[in-house]
């Protein structure tokens, strides 16, 4: 399923913006931390387990009943007299 062709744009924009940001924070990382290879590391292990957090079950059944929820609400605005 893809995405209308209006949404598109924004979905390439969020992830770009998204990307960049990652990529500005190691950047910044490596030349705060170059001389402290173990804050480096400390860093590197911070963002897994962030990244790792992000997808634990509880998260996504969070985002999973908000979805339901507004889809829920905008299909009874679009229906309502």
């Amino acid at each position: 399923m893809t995405p209308p062709s209006s949404l598109r744009p924004r979905l390439v924009t969020l992830y770009a913006g998204l990307i960049g940001a990652n990529v500005a924070a190691w950047a910044w990382a490596l030349i705060a931390f170059r001389h402290y290879p173990l804050l480096l590391g400390t860093a590197l292990l911070a963002y897994g387990f962030g990244l790792r957090h992000a997808v634990d079950a509880d998260h996504i059944a969070a985002i999973d009943a908000v979805t339901r929820k507004l889809m829920q609400e905008c299909m009874r605005l679009i229906s309502a007299p």
